[in-house]
């Protein structure tokens, strides 16, 4: 009997249909195979999504196009692969936009694909890889990376590629009902690898997944990796959830799994209905999972590798075992304000949870962790643009903040109150949760919740007209609404509740959430540097509590992305006296203690730090010793290096290798490199398509381009160039985001990793008279450059 096999394809081209269909019924006569595709479902008006994933599961192997990267399509693709079928792919490259699609999705690049732009093409290729007779499986290859989590966690969150409320919804609902997450923040990790996402969907029995509207930049290449995931997830028989803020149009093959909506109210009830179903079932699919996860064969010695997570939002409860502490704590926390400072994916959100790990070991401290979301700035600029005077929005703004910072501490030492026993509550901490709980709208909703309603309100005071210019008058109808009584009342709690010679220590990330290029920049440089003004008002008011007669002592401490704080710089009255700790890597050797003190940690102390490279990796690659040939490869910073050594076991382990093999580092550095050229778009100063487009005319070029080639190209994207400012202007931002390198010395380049050195860097060049510049090394292979120095 012959083997069966289902071809799916997409509509946008209907070329590709017609060669498909060609080849089918060319491949069809030969008699060794039977393939069907959706035409044929249709057409026997049996095309719902059980028939489709039916028809999967009833054949041999299945057959897809990838051109125009169709959701239908990918999500078929990721069912099959999560059932174990053979598939044969094809993509006709000579699409240019397709192509260009494929590239920055970046994961299906492991999975290989056959070219075509004819018939011909298709079976050719169709015989030459005989899928209806495969000689391993690419399922069984995938999943060779596995291992399993240490933490057991009930839920994955796929959530959107834009900073909405509806992805503040979903999580707060998520932490509501208490549920262990992991979260795929695409707005914040623009793609992470095909095998991170595998190593997920094995380690939870549960998948929540919000496509994006189609009025959302960036859309498709979200809503396509959405689609292979969750054909995955469905593949794998999770309890999958689909949803998407409209409008969006259903693709067929999905449609009754997901769930639209308008608002965030909507959004809420389906996310609630989803984990109440859940919640129900969450302990007998833990033990499925877990049973899932031991009937896996033994793993081998590389395949128990295990480096952490490139994103420290991923690993926050294991970062304390392994973080490499180079900017010594109590550094961080010395002053009554205190600014760390890097780059990012230098380290700074692994230095907030290693930071708050640490301090809360010792029990006289009071930590308080604010990292919001997001943040609702547009009504924010908007208000602070109404106001009449300077004073105005500087008390606005140092108003806000102190009541967000009281507030959340108060909510602070509410849940440490309530997880008490209530037998072990003293008569005191009863009146504070009464107090609390009397005031809920101002204490107990999130962060960026509370900002935003702390907005609306003073909007819809319309506080620009109050006092006509009068400082006083404003301040006390400000005071009012931002419940100034409320806070004073509330403080005399601290005193009780906070011991005296014990420490209040607020940290703040995230700022950067709000901090969009297009945005009014000023306004929220101002914001920020309000936030510095106001820790002092707080450590004053803390100091001494009148009432009772007693003293807090105050820290806050602020991680902030180099390019904001570089900005803030220019607007504060006294920049020099800002002093900060920055989070800097170029030195390779405190940059490798990473990877290697995770190496040693999460092998249980089985290996010596020096064995990583001794002992799994090739010694060479290149002529070089492996350890340079990869710092020479990646910006110096632990999230691409953990990135990088992750590629590299996982390429290995797919291949069936004991060690890493020079082969295995050269695939990882493509697929790293194409990983840091997604990464770079939301990174730019101009719109993310213009920077596209100006990026891929470096494709197939030189390493080494002059200003010249730099203007061609800005052309060609159509970037505007009215005189030699535009040029300068945008050179100096490719620069900044370390795409570029400028000459200093005849022949040698920098790079500019510390926003410190750009006047520095800048003048060097300008005194060589150099109008020459290096594309950097990470981007060479994606790029396809010729290295000519």
């Amino acid at each position: 009997m012959s083997e069966r096999g289902f071809f799916a394809y997409g509509s946008q081209y209907s070329s590709c249909g017609e060669c498909i269909e060609e080849a089918i019924q060319q491949i069809n006569s030969t008699g060794e195979v039977v393939i069907s595709s959706w035409v044929s479902l249709r057409n026997s008006g049996r095309f719902i999504i059980n028939e489709v994933l039916d028809e999967i599961d009833r054949c041999d192997f299945f057959c897809c196009d990838l051109t125009g990267l169709n959701d239908n399509v990918l999500f078929e693709l990721g069912y099959a692969l999560a059932r174990k079928k053979p598939v044969f792919i094809i993509n006709d490259v000579s699409y240019e936009d397709s192509n260009k699609k494929y590239k920055e999705l970046n994961l299906l690049t492991t999975l290989g694909y056959t070219k075509y732009s004819k018939t011909h093409d298709i079976v050719d290729g169709f015989f030459r890889e005989k899928p209806y007779d495969p000689m391993g499986n690419i399922w069984s290859d995938l999943t060779k990376t596995i291992t399993r989590e240490k933490d057991a966690k009930a839920i994955l969150v796929l959530n959107s590629q834009t900073e909405t409320n509806y992805n503040l919804e979903i999580i707060n609902q998520v932490d509501y009902f208490k549920l262990p997450k992991i979260v795929d923040d695409a707005s914040e990790n623009v793609n992470l690898p095909l095998s991170w996402y595998i190593q997920k969907l094995f380690s939870v029995p549960a998948v929540l997944i919000q496509f994006s509207s189609q009025t959302r930049s960036g859309y498709e290449l979200h809503n396509s990796k959405c689609a292979l995931i969750a054909g995955m997830s469905v593949g794998l028989g999770l309890e999958v959830q689909l949803m998407a803020e409209k409008p969006y149009n259903s693709p067929l093959d999905f449609r009754d799994l997901l769930k639209k909506f308008n608002n965030r109210a909507e959004c809420a009830e389906i996310v609630k209905d989803y984990l109440t179903n859940l919640q129900k079932e969450i302990a007998s699919l833990l033990i499925n999972e877990r049973d899932r996860i031991d009937s896996r064969k033994k793993l081998s010695e590389l395949q128990n590798l295990d480096f952490g997570e490139a994103i420290a939002e991923h690993e926050s409860n294991k970062l304390y075992q392994y973080y490499v502490d180079t900017s010594h704590r109590q550094q961080l926390i010395k002053n009554e304000y205190n600014i760390v400072v890097g780059r990012k994916g230098t380290g700074k959100t692994a230095t907030l949870y290693y930071l708050f790990e640490d301090l809360i070991q010792d029990k006289r401290n009071n930590v308080v962790l604010i990292k919001p979301i997001n943040f609702e700035v547009d009504g924010l600029v908007s208000l602070m643009e109404e106001s009449n005077s300077e004073f105005e929005k500087g008390f606005l703004v140092e108003t806000v903040w102190k009541f967000l910072i009281y507030s959340q501490i108060a909510k602070s030492l509410y849940d440490k109150i309530q997880v008490k026993p209530l037998f072990a509550l003293t008569d005191f901490e009863h009146k504070y949760i009464e107090f609390i709980e009397s005031n809920k709208s101002v204490f107990l909703t999130d962060f960026s919740t509370r900002l935003e309603e702390q907005i609306k309100k003073l909007k819809d005071n319309e506080i620009s007209k109050i006092g006509a210019g009068n400082n006083n008058e404003f301040r006390m109808k400000v005071s009012e609404i931002m419940h100034d009584g409320i806070i004073n009342e509330m403080k005399d709690f601290f005193g009780t509740l906070i011991p005296k010679n014990h420490k209040l220590i607020v940290l703040i990330d995230n700022l950067d959430k709000s901090w969009k290029k297009d945005k009014r920049l000023n306004i929220l440089s101002k914001y920020i540097l309000g936030l510095l003004g106001v820790s002092g008002r707080i450590f004053k008011e803390l100091s001494f509590i009148k009432s009772i007669q007693t003293s807090i002592s105050f820290h806050l401490t602020i991680f902030l992305r180099s390019d904001i704080f570089k900005h803030i710089q220019s607007i504060a009255r006294e920049p020099d006296k800002m002093e900060v700790t920055r989070l800097m890597w170029e030195d390779s050797e405190i940059l490798f203690r990473i990877i290697e003190e995770r190496f040693v940690e999460l092998s249980n102390n089985k290996y010596e730090s020096s064995e990583l490279f001794s002992r799994f990796f090739v010694p060479e690659v290149n002529g070089i010793s492996t350890k340079q040939f990869i710092a020479n490869s990646i910006f110096p910073r632990p999230r691409d290096l953990i990135y990088f050594c992750k590629s590299c076991k996982d390429t290995a382990v797919s291949r069936g290798h004991e060690v890493i093999t020079e082969d295995d580092v050269l695939s990882a550095y493509k697929d790293y490199s194409s990983w840091i050229f997604k990464s770079l778009l939301v990174e730019n100063n101009i719109s993310i398509k213009r920077m596209e487009d100006f990026l891929f005319e470096m494709v197939g070029g030189n390493n080494i381009i002059d200003e010249k080639i730099i203007n061609e190209y800005m052309v060609n994207s159509e970037i505007p160039i009215i005189d030699d400012r535009d040029l300068e202007k945008f050179i100096d931002n490719l620069v900044d985001l370390t795409i570029l390198g400028r000459e200093v010395r005849v022949n040698e380049f920098e790079f500019e990793y510390d926003v410190e050195k750009f006047k520095k860097l800048k003048a060097m060049s300008k005194k060589l008279n150099s109008k020459r510049y290096k594309i950097h090394n990470a981007l060479l292979p994606f790029l396809e450059c010729e290295v000519i120095l």
